[in-house]
């Protein structure tokens, strides 16, 4: 017997993981998106290099642009393109730090939106995925039951909060799991 589609789902353990939850009907919205920013998380720690994040900072916070001249730091933005080289998630980045600086946004708050908005980005072509490979495995309505509870997770995102969150230093890391009787999944009359 298959524990479910989600086990064979090519993707990392962290998007599996939110498959599982998403997957099992007795998983709250908070858990899936909990789970969630698990996921974006990961994504991010591995697509996005620590280079490509500190030249950003600097271009935002204006280091070398004391005016915040859009012409600057489109220029520099250029300059620093191929840190994002290889990397979906990277380019994606780059693409909406692009349309801040020349829409004349050069603040920390522009860059976490422009972070927030290539997670969300990835984050939906993530939730396609999953679905895609729960079609393949399972059925169809399972598959949109799936994809529906991801979204779901997802709207809860705001694209500045969620790009703060990715770009502040990574706390400890709590598990998720379970350990008593008294913390388990709630049950539902």
């Amino acid at each position: 017997m298959s524990d479910g589609p989600h086990r064979s789902l090519p993707m990392r353990p962290a998007w599996r993981g939110l498959a599982a939850r998403a997957d099992n009907t007795n998983h709250t919205r908070e858990e899936i998106a909990d789970a969630l920013a698990r996921a974006v998380r990961s994504d991010f720690r591995n697509e996005v290099s620590p280079s490509h994040i500190s030249a950003l900072r600097r271009i935002f916070d204006r280091d070398a642009n004391s005016l915040g001249m859009p012409e600057i730091a489109l220029g520099q933005l250029r300059e620093v393109a191929s840190l994002a080289s290889g990397s979906v998630f990277g380019q994606k980045l780059q693409e909406w730090a692009t349309i801040a600086a020349s829409e004349g946004r050069l603040s920390r708050d522009a860059l976490h939106e422009a972070v927030g908005n290539a997670a969300l980005e990835s984050t939906h072509a993530g939730i396609r995925q999953a679905s895609e490979h729960y079609l393949r495995e399972s059925s169809a309505r399972r598959a949109a039951r799936v994809e529906g509870r991801m979204r779901e997770a997802t709207a809860q995102l705001s694209s500045s909060t969620l790009g703060a969150s990715l770009l502040a230093p990574a706390g400890p890391k709590r598990s998720i799991r379970r350990a008593g009787l008294d913390e388990g999944v709630p049950i539902h009359a």
